[in-house]
């Protein structure tokens, strides 16, 4: 009787220790990401020699489809520019891919000038190097893929370059580049907020500097489901549902603030992580 009551005295303090185990394992991962987020965010927009303080000045950028490769690599940017005939194309610097006349060489994006004082001088972060993943990749055997996890938001009529919708590409990365993993296995993402969140009408208007005002990165927390909306309103995390109504001032609303609503609340986020790069993360409500 004595045996049998330690053995149970001693199983219930070792689910207890695993128990509180477990929770400080979740805090720490926490903090590590928390941490992973400000890095990246002052790589990005620190004025002492980040990627946009130095990029921003050369004729032809972007900021519209920046990824967090971009910190990474030399410059493998998507922008959009309008030609001659006044028509959107692509632009992808380091493949010299559709290069416009009259915009800067694709050398310009790759290097640094210290006479003209702008170019890329990375790579800007050089740890917690990974892959970004295909569609149909998981971490693991029984894990839903990177697809239905959110990674490859649907963007049907959004005015982005035709190969994000044609191809197995991801406006947060493109499969095989470098990523930068967090603490659960998947890539920290940068959500920049389509031309559509900030106009029920035309959207050409819309500067990638009013876009990029609501820029944050984004991890997929302990579920690995990205839930954050920003490419699509969602809000039953089902990313197959992509039909949305941009008329509509709360899809607007959520997909700019990162599905934060009235009261800050952000539960559309799920368990993700969020860090804004160039505002506060509070509710403004329908100020656009």
């Amino acid at each position: 009787m004595e045996l049998t009551s330690v053995i149970a005295i001693l199983a219930i303090l070792a689910v207890f220790a695993v128990s509180r185990l477990s929770s400080f394992a979740s805090r720490a991962k926490e903090t590590v990401v928390k941490k992973d987020l400000l890095t990246i965010s002052e790589a990005f927009v620190s004025p002492n020699g980040g990627y946009i303080a130095d990029m921003a000045k050369i004729p032809g950028f972007s900021r519209s489809y920046l990824r967090v490769a971009n910190l990474l690599v030399s410059t493998n940017l998507y922008g959009e520019v309008i030609d001659g005939s006044n028509n959107m194309r692509g632009i992808r610097v380091d493949e010299q891919y559709s290069i416009i006349k009259g915009l800067s060489s694709a050398e310009e994006f790759r290097t640094w000038s210290e006479e003209r004082k702008r170019g890329w001088r990375g790579p800007y972060l050089k740890n917690f190097l990974g892959v970004f993943p295909s569609r149909s990749d998981r971490r693991f055997t029984d894990d839903a893929t990177f697809e239905e996890r959110g990674f490859f938001p649907a963007v049907d009529g959004l005015r982005l370059p035709s190969d994000f919708s044609d191809s197995d590409l991801s406006v947060y990365g493109f499969p095989g580049e470098a990523a930068i993993i967090d603490p659960w296995g998947n890539p920290y993402v940068l959500q920049i907020p389509p031309a559509q969140a900030f106009s029920s009408h035309s959207a050409t208007n819309v500067s990638d500097l009013q876009r990029f005002r609501y820029a944050r990165i984004v991890s997929a927390g302990p579920d690995g489901v990205l839930s954050t909306p920003c490419y699509t309103v969602n809000e039953t995390n089902d990313w197959r549902e992509i039909g949305i109504n941009w008329s509509n001032r709360r899809h607007r609303t959520i997909s700019r603030q990162a599905g934060l609503v009235e009261g800050d609340d952000r539960s559309l986020r799920g368990d993700d992580i969020v860090l804004f790069l160039n505002r506060n993360d509070i509710d403004e409500g329908d100020v656009l």
